[in-house]
């Protein structure tokens, strides 16, 4: 099995609902001690846009975001780091996209079952995307169409 880029895990994992992400985090920490390398937070952030003629920065609007920073150890004293950053406002699935994010990039116990919901969670969007662009293709506009008809009322 390729292990994808971890830039696509937060993404491919969101496709789950929270509650299954929670449960899966539980799970994985239950022989491990959490630390916080910084408090976990949610909150708004502002959106920052470029304005495409000007190419002056302007701000669409608020977005709510959580992140988590946290190390597990093992009774070996072992520590292994992960981090989450998500647009949601629940603290609770940063910390838990946290814990997959360190036992997915050091592959701790555990680690093949979050490498299955990161792959079946890539192929539930690349699905979604399909579906998505199909919809857009049906109602796709021919505007053509409506200059012929007018070019032939003028005749």
């Amino acid at each position: 099995m390729t292990i994808p880029s971890r830039s696509l895990w937060i993404k491919a994992l969101t496709a789950y609902s929270p509650e299954k992400l929670q449960f899966l985090a539980e799970d994985l920490i239950s022989s491990w001690e959490v630390n916080y390398k910084s408090l976990p937070q949610a909150g708004l952030s502002l959106l920052q846009m470029e304005d495409g003629v000007f190419h002056e920065p302007y701000y669409l609007g608020e977005i709510p975001i959580a992140s988590a920073w946290i190390e597990l150890t093992n009774s070996s004293n072992e520590s292994f780091e992960g981090a989450a950053q998500v647009m949601s406002d629940s603290i609770e699935l940063a910390v838990a996209l946290a814990v997959c994010d360190a036992v997915m990039a050091h592959q701790l116990p555990g680690w093949q079952e979050v490498a299955d919901l990161i792959q079946q969670g890539i192929e539930k969007s690349a699905w979604e995307e399909v579906q998505q662009g199909a919809m857009l293709a049906k109602t796709k506009v021919n505007f053509s169409l409506v200059n012929q008809e007018e070019d032939d009322a003028e005749d």
